[in-house]
């Protein structure tokens, strides 16, 4: 699948011209030495680097945090320092466009600023009208530059006045990491060489019913794990004990049960506890105590899910399989990722993508051994469950 992206051409004269870059720089402090980090970090910095060797005056957007109001916790001038380490030399602006004085002495900061020069505006989501896409918001912004360019995909699911708004308003275009991710996630909407099988775990089904539903229309096999397996296993009359539970998900979970291709864990590791050592043991799924509380699939589970693994040839992970912010409890996690790199650049096509995967990823060093691995764990979902209309890439459309 292609979308048909107004791309900003190399050879277009931009010396002097103040261009509006998003990037999504929303790492969290843990995973900026991370694999997390590093991704939304790094693909940025080649093209930030492009654009300030020919002469454009480069003003970056990013948000950070979900923040209910300003305050020093969010703010972005950590990130203007931390780009040292990558060569960016980054003059910090912490004026709020919503207010027409600080509009003001920011246009006049930036209209001296020197060609070449780098610049990062304070956390988007410290103006009301961010999240509701203001249109008032949208031309503050758009007033401060020529151009726009949108490089953040992982935000481009969010119909957002710094992704959608100003798009609108002024001449746009998708940045290389932003087209890198749409090129390599198009590959699995197009013709997915099969078998396609699916690896989804994580919380909340909730929020990922849609792609769940996407996922079972287009993949021969989608094996559903961690706790977003516990409303199916009540939905087929199963006890899940204390585990984890959305309620509100059990009655989607039961129309899905329906479909063709939806793999369950046939056993879990289960404590009585959630402690930093707990006392495992296995049960069939059949058999989860009232006590029981589910933190990560059982040795039956891995090896019949190896085994489909084994023999695919086009592979999705998104979320992880058990509680793995303890060790004792992410062995299933660990042994997915492992399995999955093994088929991944030769037999099979791997993606992976999410905040919480991608740690998973760093610990078992097999990051390099998958095709691609998403910036956009929210987006790579929406952006499969939409068939690829995000909002962010439909402002970007020729």
């Amino acid at each position: 699948m292609k979308l048909n992206l107004r791309t900003f051409s190399p050879k277009q004269k931009i010396k002097g011209a103040p261009i509006l870059v998003r990037v999504d720089w929303n790492v969290p402090d843990a995973a900026v030495h991370g694999l997390e980090g590093s991704l939304k970090l790094e693909r940025s910095v080649s093209f930030i680097k492009q654009l300030s060797k020919r002469g454009a005056v480069v003003i970056l957007l990013t948000h950070f945090g979900r923040p209910k109001r300003k305050d020093k916790v969010h703010s972005t001038h950590f990130l203007a320092k931390r780009m040292k380490r990558y060569g960016l030399s980054i003059a910090f602006h912490p004026e709020s466009v919503s207010r027409p004085d600080d509009r003001k002495r920011l246009a006049e900061r930036l209209l001296k600023a020197k060609p070449g020069s780098i610049h990062l505006l304070e956390n988007v989501r410290f103006e009301k009208g961010e999240e509701k896409n203001a249109i008032s918001l949208s031309k503050a912004w758009s007033s401060l530059g020529d151009i726009f360019i949108n490089d953040a995909f992982a935000s481009c699911h969010r119909a957002h006045s710094s992704v959608v708004g100003i798009a609108k308003l002024i001449p746009s275009y998708a940045g290389p990491s932003l087209t890198e991710e749409v090129a390599h996630l198009g590959r699995l909407l197009e013709k997915p060489s099969s078998p396609f099988v699916a690896v989804i775990g994580g919380k909340k089904l909730s929020t990922k019913i849609p792609v769940v539903k996407e996922l079972l229309a287009r993949c021969d096999q989608v094996l559903v794990g961690g706790a977003m397996a516990t409303p199916f296993l009540v939905a087929k009359k199963l006890q899940v004990g204390k585990s984890y539970l959305e309620k509100d998900s059990v009655a989607d979970a039961g129309k899905l049960l329906k479909k063709t291709g939806l793999v369950l864990p046939i056993d879990v590791m289960v404590a009585d506890k959630l402690v930093v050592n707990p006392k495992l043991k296995r049960v069939m799924v059949d058999a989860i105590g009232k006590k029981d509380i589910i933190v990560d699939i059982g040795p039956s589970t891995l090896a019949a899910w190896s085994k489909i693994l084994g023999s695919s040839k086009t592979i999705l992970w998104n979320g992880p399989v058990g509680w793995t912010e303890c060790r004792p409890c992410g062995n299933g996690s660990r042994f997915l990722a492992r399995i999955i790199a093994t088929r991944a650049k030769g037999p099979a096509f791997g993606v992976s993508g999410g905040g919480d995967t991608l740690p998973i990823l760093a610990e078992t060093k097999t990051a390099k051994w998958f095709d691609f691995i998403s910036t956009g764990g929210g987006a790579m979902l929406e952006f499969l469950s939409l068939k690829g209309k995000l909002p962010g890439l439909l402002a970007l459309m020729k």
